[in-house]
Formats: structure tokens, C-alpha cells, sequence
């Protein structure tokens, strides 16, 4: 159904030519200047329980030799289709060509850098057939350190519900309030029907135009998720991520932008537009806070909201130690912005903890 209706608008000429019969799950890779490692995440997508059936490689440009690293991999694997974007597009273009190609009924943005667990695919299938409400399928994901490759965290920090299950729309509604990162890009399989029905990504919102769409999608249709890791996030810190965080200019930008749609589009409560705000504030500054040297300027431009703010945070930033300094900072903007409640953040880490307990039993019995 979901086939012929992006035939019938003429969205997809592909679509149209009898070639999708056999194509359920697509994966969309875009990649820029990752040759080194983007082997390693085709071959993680190509060795899951449950493979996919297209995989789209957008290369933006790339000057490394990325291009010669995918078709090498193309002529073993029949499932790999590689696109070449003539110019440097950007992220959130090149995504939009691979969705724009892709022919499958449910689809996965794959990053070049990141990679997935061998049976993520088959888990989100099972979860989403049984739940044919659900606009996407969300897991875990583990934080690797791409310097070092070396875990250094799980995400999302507040999972949304404690065991693996379907969350309705008005459930997702009520989840917002108290967490929204919930769902990961890089760990979320996505209906196309729901992307479509959702307005797909915008360019104008930059490196949150998947985040959008996702909540967006969980508030239309709900979700699945199950707690157990699915992928691995690499963290680099000039990731482009972090570079769009640590910029005041550029982060600002993008909350105007974000809170502005958010604010016009019905599907979001009225109140989540300030929520949203303060979360995006403080996930800015956390990451300033985080960085060497401490980027105390996009900690004032993010985090300061009033002259008593900018009085404490100057103050505390000229505390000995950059463990006490950060410290009290990061105190401070979270009694003031107050992005996620301390007892869901601590029950999250006490299930992960309880679950990891109960694998290393199963694992020695």
C-alpha cells in the first residue's frame, strides 16, 4: 500500500518501475570523508539476523577515497547501491536524496561512523508486526569514544518505559514532559508511511531535522522500544553534532528554528516549545562545560537566562579546580532549567544496572 501511494504521487519514479516487490527494509547511509571507516558499518548492517534488502550509500563528495572503499563493497554485496552527490550537500540533503531512492517499507538512517548490533533489524521487526500502530521502533544506544573506541556511556539517559513495549500517542504526549531524547537515529527503524505522513526532514532545521521528525512521528503514531542496545554511537568531539553545540551562534540558531516549528505545528502540546528550550540550553552547556578547554562563553550564552545566572555562573567559574568548577556550573543550570527529573535519571541507571546484573548471572549459570 505504502508502495503504490508514492507511485501514484509521482514521489519516487523508481517506484514506478515494478522493481519494489521484494524490498521491506532500506537502509540509508549518507557518508563524507569516513572511508576509513565506514567498511566497518556496512559490514556490521550486512551481517544482522535479519539483513536489509537495499542499502543506499550517499557519498557527499567526498574527497578520501571513500567512493572506491563503497563500490568495492558493492561488488560483494548486491544489496549496496551507491549514489555521488556532485557537490557537498550537507548531512541533512544527502539523507534526503537516499530517502528520496530508497524503496522499502521501513526505513534506518545509518551513520558512517556508527555501527549496529547483529540483531537490532530482527528485533525492531518483531516488535513492529506486532504493533502495527507504531510509527518507529527505538533501542538503546552505547556511547563509544571515537579517539579510543571505547564504551564511555549508554543512551538514551531516561529510558521511556522499563520494559520492551508499545507507548500510544497520548503515552508519548505525557513523556515528553518529563524526557524527549528517548529516541535515537541511529538506534530507531522508521515506517515510511510515518515519515511521510510527518512532512519527512527539513533542511531548515539542520542536524535536529531527524530529532524533529522523530518526536513528531512518536506523537502521531506512538512507538516500540525495547531496552537493550542496538547500536553504537561514536562521539568524536569535532563531530558535527558537537560542533553545531559549542557554537552559541549556531546552536542558538537552530533552537530558534526548532522551537519556531514546534510552536506552529499542532501536533506538539503548547507547552513543549519552553521544554524543549531549556533541555536544548542545557544539553549546549553541558557540552561546553565538557570540553577542554571549558567553553565558558557558550556556557553564558546557552545557560544564562537572568543577571542572577550570569552573577553565580561568573562566580563559580573562577572556583579552584575545574572538577569543583564544573561541578557547581552544571548544579546551577540544573536547578534553573530543570531538563529531566533526577529520580528518572536514577531509576534509569539502576534498571541498566539491574539488567547488566542479570546477563552476567544467565552468563555464568
Amino acid at each position: 500500500m505504502a508502495q503504490s501511494s508514492r507511485c501514484q504521487t509521482g514521489r519516487n519514479a523508481r517506484d514506478c518501475e515494478g522493481i519494489v516487490a521484494s524490498v521491506e527494509l532500506s537502509v540509508i547511509l549518507p557518508n563524507f570523508q569516513h572511508g576509513h571507516v565506514i567498511g566497518r558499518a556496512l559490514d556490521a548492517l550486512l551481517t544482522q539476523e535479519r539483513t536489509p534488502d537495499e542499502i543506499v550509500v550517499v557519498d557527499d563528495a567526498s574527497t578520501d577515497g571513500s567512493a572506491a572503499v563503497i563500490r568495492d563493497a558493492a561488488s560483494r554485496a548486491g544489496a549496496i547501491r551507491l549514489l555521488v552527490n556532485e557537490t557537498n550537500r550537507g548531512a541533512i540533503a544527502t539523507l534526503k536524496r537516499g530517502l528520496e531512492q530508497a524503496r522499502g517499507g521501513y526505513i534506518y538512517f545509518a551513520a558512517a561512523d556508527d555501527w549496529v548490533m547483529p540483531d537490532f533489524f530482527s528485533r525492531a521487526f518483531e516488535m513492529l508486526e506486532v504493533n502495527p500502530k507504531a510509527g518507529l521502533f527505538c533501542g538503546d544506544a552505547i556511547l563509544v569514544d571515537a579517539l579510543s573506541n571505547r564504551p564511555v556511556g549508554v543512551r538514551p539517559p531516561v529510558m521511556p518505559i522499563a520494559r520492551a513495549g508499545y507507548v500510544d500517542p497520548a503515552s508519548a504526549r505525557r513523556l515528553l514532559a518529563r524526557s524527549d531524547n528517548w529516541i535515537l537515529t541511529g538506534s530507531a527503524i522508521f515506517r515510511r508511511s510515518a515519515i511521510d505522513a510527518a512532512g519527512g526532514l527539513d533542511e531548515a532545521l539542520g542536524t535536529f531535522a531527524d530529532g524533529f521528525l522523530a518526536r513528531k512521528i512518536a506523537l502521531m503514531f506512538g512507538f516500540c522500544y525495547a531496552p537493550q542496545a542496538v547500536a553504537a554511537w561514536c562521539v568524536h568531539p569535532k563531530g558535527l553534532s558537537r560542533a553545531v553545540a559549542l557554537d552559541a551562534e549556531r546552536a542558538s540558531r537552530v533552537l530558534v528554528q526548532v522551537t519556531s516549528k514546534i510552536a506552529a505545528d499542532g501536533v506538539f502540546p503548547r507547552w513543549y516549545e519552553q521544554r524543549f528550550a531549556d533541555r536544548w540550553r542545557f544539553a549546549s552547556a553541558r557540552l561546553a562545560l565538557q570540553a577542554n578547554p571549558r567553553n565558558d562563553g557558550v556556557v553564558m550564552a546557552m545557560g544564562a537566562r537572568s543577571a542572577l545566572d550570569r552573577t553565580v555562573l561568573g562566580f563559580a567559574s573562577r572556583l579552584p579546580g575545574r572538577a569543583v568548577t564544573s561541578f557547581v556550573m552544571l548544579a546551577w543550570l540544573w536547578l534553573r532549567l530543570r531538563p529531566y527529573r533526577l529520580v528518572d535519571l536514577l531509576r534509569t541507571a539502576a534498571l541498566r544496572r539491574w539488567g547488566a546484573a542479570r546477563n552476567l548471572v544467565g552468563l555464568s549459570s
